[in-house]
């Protein structure tokens, strides 16, 4: 084995760890979305706490663990917490790039934030292009020691970074500014360069000449660092080339997008770096809502001669702009929105994005988010993490390989001159192989699949960095050869020895369902072995009672052989079965434990057998949506459905049954919610009767009341309680319970009289009590009746009141009096208005009032008895003249009231 001195094994460490891909492993952006690649498939995370429409970094460490992440605002620490003095950064989540996060290099624990805000004219108030910094050396947990220190003045929305000196290990971060404040240099493009001393803030500057005003859109570098595309929404995209060595920026020229979506916003290259990829839109009013945005994907070969006309289409639909992000797996993710603040679920995919064309296969929406909601950001990062070679070169993969058993394979990049080269497996140095190409077999006695991984590193020797390429090779055996008997039911629509057959379940003894394998089924044993014409295997219907297909089992590293598969009709027939059941909630819908009728379906058969069950005959054949037993399952179809027991004998089908499911209604009656029972009627018996307009009478029923026990269909009872009416079928046995609840209603009770009486408006009020409900009338038995109890303008003199059961259940009046006196009086003998009296009274009602009467001067005239029949306008036998006369009335009760009155003669 070659020896390496440890000072050069310490220098390649570094240099690798200082820029190791797992710095890329977390990304947060959108509202409340992430993602983590530790794995190949990327895992979702929901427990970022970021809200930004664009501007979003993310920084992990070398070991794939995060560290912090940012809008441009607010720095969040590995915990989610806000780290301290990470609040105000001069960033802006609706900047396309806000922020970008890069470790200084050699310097462990310290890591630069750079920001831009949206302002990029000089009339406009504008934060510009500033750094901070980050330092976990004075705190573990992170700590914001600088903050916000200007670098320009105006800057557009971009922000990207790319290594210079795998020596020094310094990193180029490059912004365009669309306007520079002062110095008026428009469109140039300024590149700081970050080393183990710190950031030049003394920038290397490219101008470009070509005209951009809009400063929407993404920067990115090739992950080699060779190239730069530069996306500005309205005003283009633009290719250039860049010397890492120098930080020059040379060759800017526009790139054609054809159609309607001119809008370039998204950009990123392949990790072979020989693609661009391109979201454009149509660019309309970020104010219209979804449905007026649209959004196309495009791909450049930056290798043709004309990179133009090279484009390819790959996606086109109903989105709003949305940036680009090459990942540590190797593809390519889309921000995917339908309006400015219209976000999305999910992120497109773009699967092999070295390939060309549309074999780079774009996935829409291929990646759910959960809670996390994907606006138009993704997280940038320094490109030359993904700066990785392909040494598989087969057009289908430049990380993962796939190989049969006993396969060999060479690995390899093409020669560079002067370069010197080293070849890892699993991590250990391979001696003597220093050629840049490899040649690899499976070893021997290993388990399969097995799986190791090949790394190979390239020294260009010439002071631009090493490059790395990686391939994780996967060993895999070759499918079983297990020719297969596949037994199926006869259709019992058509009897002749023909069925449909789900070719599905003979992978079970095929292969065991090993997921490692794909089955493709195929009418002769050509097409297998050429893998055409390929059969759907669901629904298949044979062509002769006893048919043979070949399935051809393929792994993933695409080996495969050819197996029989031989198809069989049963034609054996299995019982029927009855399963009945009350209609409990008057739905037609219940609930049948299928399991229940196996008895029935099996009855008389010998012989070990599963039965399943399933919603027609043609998913039985196909053994498609299985009810699950012993789930409980619900029928589809009001009171009768059918559906189909398939039973089987080893996994083959022995016959197949309908099973009818039955819900006989229950007997349809009601009965009123309440009753009443009148007190006054007691002992007597009530009858009562239920609605039976719905029952069904061709059917026989059991009549059972209770409490009484009766047995009638009506109720006679003198009891105020709840009566419970059981009907049940006599024939089904489904019944149906109802109550009626009896309320004794008593008659009413008069508690008081109140009265006012001797006033121009005399009212009277009664105080009822009773369990009844009841209304009241004055002086007739036959109404009119009122519910309130205060009679008004009643006449003085005697009235009776009746109070009546408004459930009818009878009344009870009594006697009341309102006292007062007539106005005038005509003793002319004639019959009428005779006597003046005081009225109201009786023997019964103040016997005991004092009246007397007197003229206008106060000489007392009268002393009249309120009993007798009253005052006849005399004095001591003589006539008095017509004149007004005046009384004063002391009641039994202590009341005591003065007033006049008029005799006319």
């Amino acid at each position: 084995m070659r020896s390496i001195p440890f000072f050069l094994f310490f220098f390649l460490s570094v240099s690798l760890n200082t820029f190791s891909q797992s710095q890329a492993n977390n990304w947060y952006f959108g509202n409340g979305a992430g993602l983590n690649f530790s794995s190949a498939t990327p895992t979702v995370l929901t427990d970022g706490q970021l809200n930004t429409l664009e501007g979003c970094a993310t920084i992990s460490d070398d070991d794939g663990n995060l560290l912090f992440y940012t809008d441009g605002i607010t720095v969040y620490a590995a915990d989610h917490s806000i780290m301290q003095n990470g609040t105000n950064l001069f960033g802006n989540p609706s900047s396309t790039q806000s922020a970008i996060i890069i470790p200084q290099p050699n310097t462990p624990g310290i890591y630069y934030i750079f920001t831009v805000d949206t302002r990029t004219q000089p009339n406009e108030v504008s934060e510009g292009l500033n750094y901070s910094i980050v330092d976990f050396n004075s705190n573990p947990d992170g700590v914001v020691t600088t903050k916000n220190n200007k670098l320009l003045n105006f800057s557009s929305e971009k922000l990207s970074a790319v290594i210079k000196s795998c020596v020094t290990n310094s990193v180029w971060m490059v912004t365009f500014s669309s306007a520079s404040g002062n110095e008026n240099l428009l469109n140039t493009i300024y590149a700081y360069e970050l080393s183990n001393t710190g950031l030049n803030t003394t920038p290397v500057k490219s101008q470009i000449t070509v005209a951009v005003q809009d400063p929407r859109g993404n920067l990115k570098f090739s992950p080699d660092g060779s190239k730069l595309a530069i996306a500005n929404a309205a005003d283009g995209l633009f290719l250039a080339d860049f010397d890492p060595n120098t930080g020059i920026v040379s060759s800017a020229s526009r790139l054609a997008i054809n159609g309607t979506n001119y809008a370039s916003y998204g950009v990123e290259f392949s990790p072979n770096n020989r693609y661009l990829y391109v979201s454009s839109s149509n660019n309309e009013d970020s104010r219209l809502p979804p449905g007026n945005h649209f959004s196309t994907l495009l791909q450049y070969d930056t290798e043709a001669t004309d990179i133009s006309t090279s484009q390819v289409v790959l996606d086109e639909q109903s989105y709003y702009r949305g940036s680009l992000q090459l990942g540590p797996n190797g593809k390519i993710y889309r921000a995917l929105s339908t309006a400015y603040q219209v976000g999305s679920n999910y992120l497109g995919v773009i699967e092999n994005p070295n390939s060309a064309g549309l074999a780079a296969n774009y996935n829409d929406k291929a990646i759910n988010l959960g809670s996390g909601i994907s606006y138009q950001g993704l997280p940038p990062f320094n490109q030359s993490l993904f700066n990785e070679l392909d040494i598989i070169q087969n057009d289908l993969d430049s990380k993962k390989l796939d190989l049969c058993d006993g396969n060999n394979y060479t690995l390899g990049y093409e020669p560079v001159t002067g370069a010197s080269y080293s070849w890892y497996k699993d991590d250990v140095l391979i001696a003597g192989e220093t050629g840049y190409e490899i040649d690899i077999t499976q070893p021997t006695g290993v388990t399969l699949p097995y799986t190791e991984t090949y790394e190979f590193r390239l020294d260009p020797n010439d002071g631009s960095c090493e490059k790395v390429g990686v391939a994780q090779v996967t060993y895999y055996a070759y499918p079983p050869k297990n020719p297969t008997i596949l037994t199926q039911c006869e259709d019992a629509a058509t009897a002749d020895g023909f069925s449909i057959f789900n070719l599905t379940e003979a992978e079970e003894q095929l292969t065991g369902n090993d997921p490692d394998f794909t089955i493709t089924y195929h009418e002769t044993l050509n097409e297998a072995q050429l893998n055409l014409n390929i059969l759907d295997p669901i629904g298949y219907k044979n062509t002769a009672p006893t048919q043979t297909l070949y399935a051809r089992i393929e792994n993933p590293a695409g080996c495969a052989v050819s197996v029989d598969v031989t198809l069989v009709v049963s034609s054996t027939v299995a019982n029927s079965a009855l399963l009945e059941d009350c209609d409990l909630d008057d739905t037609g819908f219940g609930e049948f434990d299928l399991s229940e009728a196996n008895t029935q379906v099996l009855g008389g058969i010998s012989g070990s057998y599963t039965v399943n069950y399933y919603p027609s005959e043609e998913a039985a054949l196909l053994e498609d949506a299985n009810l699950k037993l012993p789930t409980i399952y619900t029928n589809q179809t009001p009171y009768k459905e059918t559906v189909y027991a398939r039973v089987e004998n080893n996994n083959a089908c022995f016959a197949i049954s309908p099973v009818a499911l039955v819900l006989i209604p229950r007997p349809d009656f009601s009965l009123e919610e309440e009753a009443i029972y009148c007190a006054v009627n007691f002992p007597e018996l009530e009858t009562y009767y239920p609605d039976y307009s719905n029952l069904d009478t061709s059917r026989t029923y059991i009549y059972k009341w209770l409490p009484e026990g009766q047995t009638t269909p009506y109720l006679e009872t003198n009891l105020a309680t709840t009566h419970t009416l059981r009907i049940t079928d006599v024939v089904s046995g489904c019944f149906r319970e109802e109550s009626i609840t009896i309320l004794e209603k008593g008659l009413a009770v008069i508690e008081n009289i109140e009265v006012t009486d001797a006033t121009e408006n005399n009212t009277a009020t009664f105080t009822i009590s009773g369990n009844g409900e009841y209304e009241l009338a004055i002086d007739n038995e036959l109404g009119p009746y009122q519910d309130d109890t205060t009679f008004y303008n009643l006449a003085p003199g005697f009235h009776r009141v009746y109070v009546r059961s408004k459930e009818n259940c009878g009344f009870i009046e009594q006697e009341f009096s309102i006292i007062g006196f007539s106005k005038y009086f005509t003793p002319n003998g004639d019959g009428y208005h005779d006597y003046w009296q005081i009225q109201g009274i009786s023997d019964l009602i103040q016997p005991n009032t004092v009246i007397r009467i007197f003229d206008r001067y106060g000489k007392l005239l009268k002393e009249l008895n309120p009993l007798s029949e009253g005052w006849d306008g005399t004095y001591i036998g003589e006539n008095l003249p017509s004149d007004d006369y005046w009384f004063r009335v002391l009641l039994e009760d202590g009341r005591e009231f003065k007033s006049h009155f008029t005799l006319k003669r």
